[in-house]
């Protein structure tokens, strides 16, 4: 009777696998490829060598990538087949977290955690998607298994298994190091009051440094500066707040299952104690190292730390069970085989609040990506002879549309780190009008614009082409911007007015260009000559008021000087660069206007003292208007 109940458990087990199968695959090849997979797809077509060669520089590692290379020579280079490993490492940590949380609090908690898995909007998005996260996921969750393994019998073959996976993950994603290492402590820890298991130990922590060392070393300018630009630096609450809202979005929802993992604790077994110190060793680790020696690491997502999500999972299908358990003890004529799957209840309210934003996700066929696939298709539709296209930031999602679609024109990958100097962006203009366009006459330019801000921080290469020319038209996909500009070369670069504003003795304004709007709708564009000479704790906001001749706003911009990953605050002393501002003007104006600048405290709203020409005031006049 016995064998039936095991056997009917893990059929049911079996058939949530089979059922997250299902989920995991449905519109596989539906949603484009957005810039991050577009990246893998463009690893994974390099050469091997110049593969390890790119990865030295980027936020992970070689190891998903050059899986990939090979993977896709043997399915292809479609949606569904790029993002076919992802699928199967889901799959198979969905399989690792069943048998963990069997081991630890039986087969109703693993049912109960593989069905959580497979309703949660966050791991779904993972799986679906042709990056390496699910297989980072996969590789601690194995590492786990792994560490499990060799503490109950540390032979050689076991250590071994484990040097591999621990290897594997750590050359998966950078975040891995962090639960290896974590991993191998408690290891080490384990084995302490083993000559011969310490021995082992020892070995297997000189293997993985020769496995994943090399790489370290060859990839070590990737930690000395992690990006050209910075952000404000981390705080706890910060990252706190960013895990707990990207694990579960929703209200509530982190509050129900912090309380579930909680209960999970109320089991009094050694497994689930070593599960809860090491899930909070990983974390406490991660912590540590990112508030302290990468305070000012640029990126942080909690994709990177999808692990963490993969190791709490184990304890909300732990907690229901146990909490069933205790409810089922005090209800006659239920054995004790099957108390646990009264846990069920207490995951009713979680599942019920994961499937809302859930079916919201599903429901989008882009599955909340950018439809790349059909702004290249707009942009294909329409370009002819004689034009091109930009990709700003250099993106290889276009670049593989482009490609599927055969686009008859031109694609120009853009620059892939910041470019500062006026005179750069120009010169790459006219080099690439020189390549694409037509020997003379007007040339006109399709813009892919994402995240341009990263690559063109000081908007050179809007201002450039505004001031070249005009821009057609422009339309959104997501997140993702189409524009179209028609120029005249040769391109020419601004002509500043000097100018020598001294903002609170800090910042001073050098030099002004305007670049009128050409027709009625047109945009205004500004140039504006900034640069930093003194300390600048925080870097203020920058405010562009246009006023008719009675000191009216007409019209005005605010934002950051220039951008929030670059602000002003960071840049070198006394040097000047030319900051692009677009201003939108209402349709109808006539006559004379004045263009006004100043800066302000982003916190209070007060405006910056500034010196000019001996006078102070809280804003400086910069040039006329006449709109005719």
């Amino acid at each position: 009777m016995g064998r039936e109940r095991d056997l009917g458990t893990l059929g049911a087990s079996v058939g949530l696998l089979l059922l997250a199968a299902v989920l995991y695959t449905d519109r596989l090849g539906g949603p484009s490829l957005w810039f991050d997979e577009g990246w893998s797809w463009h690893l994974a077509r390099m050469s091997i060598p110049a593969m390890l060669q790119a990865t030295a520089a980027d936020r992970s590692p070689f190891l998903y990538y050059l899986l990939l290379h090979f993977w896709i020579r043997a399915a292809g280079e479609s949606e569904f087949a790029l993002r076919g490993p992802s699928v199967a490492f889901g799959l198979l940590a969905a399989a690792l977290v069943a048998r963990l949380t069997a081991r630890g609090w039986g087969r109703p908690a693993a049912a109960f955690a593989i069905l959580t898995m497979a309703l949660s909007p966050f791991w779904l998005y993972y799986v679906q998607e042709a990056r390496m996260y699910t297989m980072l996921a996969t590789g601690v969750l194995a590492l786990w298994a792994a560490t499990e393994a060799a503490r109950r019998r540390p032979s050689s073959r076991r250590l071994a298994v484990w040097t591999l996976v621990a290897a594997g993950t750590a050359l998966t994603h950078y975040y891995g190091l962090f639960p290896v290492a974590t991993m191998a402590a408690a290891l080490g820890l384990g084995s302490r009051r083993r000559p011969e298991a310490l021995r082992r130990w020892g070995g297997s922590m000189l293997a993985l440094l020769a496995l994943v060392g090399p790489w370290l070393v060859f990839a070590h300018q990737r930690f000395l500066q992690p990006e050209a630009f910075i952000r404000p630096p981390m705080t706890a609450e910060g990252l706190l707040q960013q895990l707990v809202r990207g694990f579960w979005a929703g209200d509530g929802v982190a509050l129900l299952v912090g309380l579930l993992a909680a209960a999970a604790l109320l089991r009094p077994d050694p497994f689930v104690r070593r599960w809860a110190i090491g899930t909070l060793g990983i974390f406490g680790l991660m912590m540590a190292v990112l508030l302290t020696l990468f305070a000012r690491f640029a990126v942080f997502h909690p994709r990177y730390a999808i692990f963490l999500w993969a190791l709490w999972i184990p304890g909300v299908g732990g907690g229901a069970a146990r909490l069933g358990e205790l409810l089922a003890a005090r209800i006659r004529g239920i054995p004790p085989s099957a108390r646990g799957w009264l846990g069920a209840l207490a995951l009713l309210p979680l599942w019920g609040m994961m499937a809302a934003p859930g079916r919201t996700g599903w429901a989008d066929p882009g599955r909340s990506r950018d439809p790349y696939r059909e702004a290249v298709a707009h942009v294909a539709r329409q370009i002819r002879p004689g034009e091109a296209a930009l990709a700003l930031r250099a993106n290889w999602a276009v670049l593989y549309y482009w490609e599927r679609m055969k686009v008859p024109a031109p694609l120009w990958m853009g620059p892939e780190s910041p470019v500062w100097d006026e005179e750069a962006v120009r010169a790459m203009l006219e080099d690439a009008r020189r390549r694409y366009g037509p020997a003379d006459g007007p040339w006109r330019l399709w813009l892919f614009g994402w995240q341009q801000e990263v690559v063109d921080p000081l908007g050179l290469f809007d201002g450039l082409l505004l001031e070249n020319g005009f821009e057609v038209g422009g339309q959104p996909f997501g997140s993702l911007w189409v524009a179209y500009y028609e120029t005249w070369p040769p391109f020419h670069g601004f002509a500043f007015t000097p100018l020598r504003a001294d903002f609170a003795g800090k910042i001073e304004l050098r030099g002004v260009h305007l670049r009128p709007p050409r027709w009625p709708g047109d945009v205004l564009g500004v140039t504006l000559m900034w640069a930093r000479v003194g300390p600048v704790p925080q870097a203020p906001r920058v405010f562009l008021h246009v006023l008719d001749t009675s000191g009216r706003l007409a019209a005005q911009r605010d934002g950051p000087l220039p951008n929030d990953l670059v602000p002003i605050s960071t840049w070198p002393p006394d040097h000047a660069f030319p900051v692009f501002t677009r201003v939108i003007l209402p349709r109808g104006l006539h006559g004379t206007y004045t263009l006004r600048v100043g800066l302000y405290d982003p916190a209070s709203g007060a405006r910056w003292p500034v010196r000019l020409n001996g006078a102070v005031g809280d804003g400086v006049e910069v040039g006329k208007l006449e709109l005719p």
